[in-house]
């Protein structure tokens, strides 16, 4: 009991341990190298850039609140992937690890046109669960426009499963599906 709740207490305290926010490495996937690093300050420019290629031309988000985002390290989690051949950043990941919660929540996943279908996205998610797993969270959740069916189909596939439907979620009559999937990381 006592182990339980002092891993209770330290999670509450610092949901991510301070050395995940510093750390990077390489990463194969479908035999291309890939560094997987967390994203710093200097890095919002281009993941803003990979957010307005993902949604041709239009981030949901302004530059801003990317910045901010990045740097709220106690809970936020922002991952890039940059293919060592050009040392761009092809793709990210955001998720909020939230002290005391149970559910780790993916704020957003983007992986440049040119780079989409060939793993990137489906690398960063699995690293991102793996994160929460350690990190004790029970499950994981997202939202997905409902008529975006690769990525659905990709959310499934790690197993995701419908959790409700939110209307006008990404504005007037386009809806977002909220999915979950069970981690098992209870204490």
């Amino acid at each position: 009991m006592w182990k339980k709740l002092s891993k209770w207490w330290q999670r509450s305290q610092q949901p991510l341990a301070p050395e995940i926010q510093k750390f990077e490495q390489t990463m194969v996937i479908n035999q291309q190298n890939y560094l997987i690093a967390v994203a710093q300050q200097r890095d919002v420019a281009d993941v803003f850039a990979v957010e307005e290629a993902a949604y041709h031309g239009f981030a949901p988000w302004p530059l801003e609140v990317f910045a901010d985002e990045i740097a709220r390290t106690n809970e936020r989690l922002y991952l890039i992937l940059r293919a060592t051949t050009t040392n761009e950043i092809v793709a990210y990941a955001g998720a909020v690890f939230a002290a005391g919660a149970k559910d780790a929540h993916v704020t957003n996943l983007a992986v440049l046109p040119a780079w989409q279908r060939q793993g990137l996205a489906q690398a960063l998610l699995t690293y991102m669960m793996s994160l929460a797993v350690q990190h004790y969270y029970q499950s994981m959740t997202l939202e997905v426009q409902v008529d975006n069916s690769e990525a659905r189909q990709l959310y499934q596939k790690l197993g995701f499963n419908d959790l409700r439907l939110r209307r006008d979620y990404y504005g007037p009559g386009v809806d977002a599906q909220e999915m979950r999937v069970s981690l098992g990381g209870e204490l």
